[in-house]
């Protein structure tokens, strides 16, 4: 009931052209038990001797007439009554979509680090099928049934009461094998879905991951998995098809064992005249109108039964709680002036849902307007980690991290990300040409103007590596940036970054791939502070820390050394011992 209630908040949008669509249902089906009537007059006009024949030939000629008209009236109708429910499946599958999309837009890191991407996209792109058809096909066929089931017993009972309860007795031993037949495909369902997932997931990890596949030579691994869940999937499929297999002609022979039983039963009441050639013929015809909803209504509940396991495959996303969500925008005049006191981290402690240990312990530090502050530590510190609780990626603990005098859980995504930018050491380009790779996300004309492309072009040091491109600024990089070296890939980027103005710009190691002289350059630019008012940058090589106001050392997640660049370099310490490793590999 809960998923039913969720799926009428959208059927309501649409309550005007379904109410259109009821009423060419009813229209249709009072015009279809309609034509029964007509052909009943006219084969007991036949059945006359010739001489009373030739004085009813116009009669004869009237209801064929009549019989035409309604069934060139009826293709109009039953076409109109499907466009009026069929759209509005789509329209609601749209919906959905695009809702289901906008969460996932604002669900946090912790979301995706439970739920496989391809997972993710199984249920945006199959899951949903169910849905559209219980909106679509499904609610054509909830009125479609409702009103069948009124009219035709009805006609059926006015001709004969007991042939009516004769036709009863076959259609409910057959609906009970069916009915319970349908149980068994809905509960395979629901494994073939989760199949489907597994199968999803494991094509985009593959494909993420296939230039390691190919180095390692993990070919006919990466083959015997993949088939194995295929197989799985292809034997819910094989199950599902096996009792589809015997159901399907259990439903399609319903109507010619209600003709057979008709026949033989009609058959002697016309013997006995107590039926017309004409009733029984109208009566087969009645049977035949009848058994198309109760094969429906069996079709009917495993669509609603799958699209509801499709419903509840899609809750998972469209129920998550959006962190903050109530949390309203500062006014604009506040939130522009809101790092004029910076950021200040109070004794953060964090650790992850699935961790009993703390990854950060006791950390405290400040960033204030105008400054740059550098973080160096080994591979598993804390660093990244730390970044993701400055840009509220991940939650933290009430007063632990300050922008401006306020509680960073006090303040909206927005204006948190307002404020802050981060680049990450993980690099996502998009498949589309450079300049829009770094036009990303910019569609304010004022900070376009604010840095200009080929300003931020040449302090991105990407000039000379566009000039060599056959197509320059227009040439398509590829899925990931799969055409592009590492060091392109972090300029462009970092150009990205550049491109409009914010409070503090985050440098998470994104120098690592390019070299030295080209790392000065950047480092030169960057350095500057023209996008960004504060800098913290992370990094493994001093070089790049060297000119920053505070540098933080970061060892098993808590803050070792802090100071200067000539302050740790005369303390023993990890920065120390680094600076001179980096020095003598530098001097080599």
């Amino acid at each position: 009931m809960n998923h039913l209630r969720f799926l009428l908040r959208y059927i309501r949008i649409y309550k005007f052209q379904y109410f259109i669509g009821f009423v060419f249902i009813i229209l249709t089906n009072w015009v279809s038990v309609s034509i029964p009537k007509y052909l009943q007059l006219s084969i007991d006009l036949l059945s006359e001797s010739i001489s009373e024949l030739q004085h009813s030939q116009d009669k004869l000629f009237e209801y064929l007439g009549v019989m035409f008209l309604m069934a060139l009236s009826l293709i109009i109708i039953r076409t109109l009554s499907r466009i009026f429910f069929f759209n509005p499946g789509r329209a609601i599958e749209y919906r959905i979509k695009n809702d289901l999309f906008d969460k996932l837009n604002h669900l946090k890191k912790d979301y995706y680090d439970q739920n496989p991407t391809g997972a993710i996209i199984s249920r945006i792109q199959n899951d949903i099928t169910g849905v559209r058809i219980i909106c679509g096909f499904g609610m054509m066929q909830i009125f479609n049934i409702l009103s069948a089931l009124s009219f035709t017993p009805y006609k059926m009972w006015e001709l004969s009461p007991r042939l009516t309860l004769y036709c009863v007795i076959p259609i409910i031993v057959i609906f009970i094998f069916v009915r319970f037949g349908m149980y068994y495909v809905v509960k395979h369902s629901r494994k073939r879905m989760k199949n489907l997932q597994d199968l999803s997931s494991f094509i985009i990890s593959a494909l993420a991951g296939i230039d390691i596949i190919k180095g390692f030579d993990l070919g006919s691994w990466s083959r015997n998995e993949f088939g194995a869940i295929n197989k799985l999937l292809l034997n819910m499929s094989l199950r599902i098809s096996f009792v589809r297999s015997f159901l399907m002609p259990l439903l399609h022979n319903l109507e010619n064992v209600l003709k057979a039983l008709i026949l033989f039963v009609g058959g002697m009441f016309v013997i006995q005249e107590d039926f017309t050639i004409g009733e029984l013929t109208a009566f087969i015809a009645y049977a035949g109108l009848l058994t198309l909803p109760i094969m429906g209504l069996g079709w009917l509940t495993t669509m609603i039964q799958q699209g509801l396991v499709g419903l509840a495959s899609l809750e998972t996303i469209l129920s998550q709680k959006i962190p903050k969500e109530s949390i309203k925008e500062l006014p604009p005049d506040i939130s522009s002036h809101l790092f004029n006191e910076g950021i200040e981290v109070k004794n953060l402690n964090f650790r992850h849902s699935d961790t009993e240990d703390d990854i950060l312990k006791n950390i405290s530090f400040k960033i204030k307007p105008n400054q740059t502050v550098g973080i160096l530590g080994k591979i598993g510190s804390g660093k990244t980690t730390l970044i993701n609780c400055l840009n509220a990626y991940l939650p933290v603990n009430d007063n632990s991290v300050f922008i401006g005098g306020r509680d960073i859980n006090t303040l909206a995504f927005s204006d948190i990300n307002r404020i802050i930018r981060t680049v990450s050491q993980d690099v996502f380009l998009f498949s589309d040409t450079i300049e829009n790779n770094i036009k990303f996300g910019i569609n304010d004309e004022i900070n376009h103007a604010h840095n200009p492309m080929e300003k931020v072009v040449y302090e991105s040091a990407l000039q000379e590596e566009i000039d060599r491109f056959p197509d320059h600024m227009e040439t398509i990089v590829g899925e990931k940036g799969i055409m592009l070296s590492g060091g392109q890939k972090q300029r462009i980027s970092l150009a990205r970054s550049m491109m409009q103005p914010c409070d503090l710009l985050i440098l998470d190691n994104v120098l690592s791939a390019v070299d030295y002289e080209t790392e000065r350059f950047l480092l030169k630019q960057i350095l500057k502070r023209e996008t960004a008012k504060s800098l913290l940058i992370i990094s493994h090589r001093v070089q790049a820390l060297a000119g920053a106001d505070e540098i933080l050392v970061f060892e098993n997640g808590t803050i070792t050394e802090r100071g200067t660049h000539q302050q740790l370099i005369h303390r023993s310490g990890l920065y120390q011992e680094t600076w001179r490793l980096q020095n003598k590999l530098d001097e080599k």
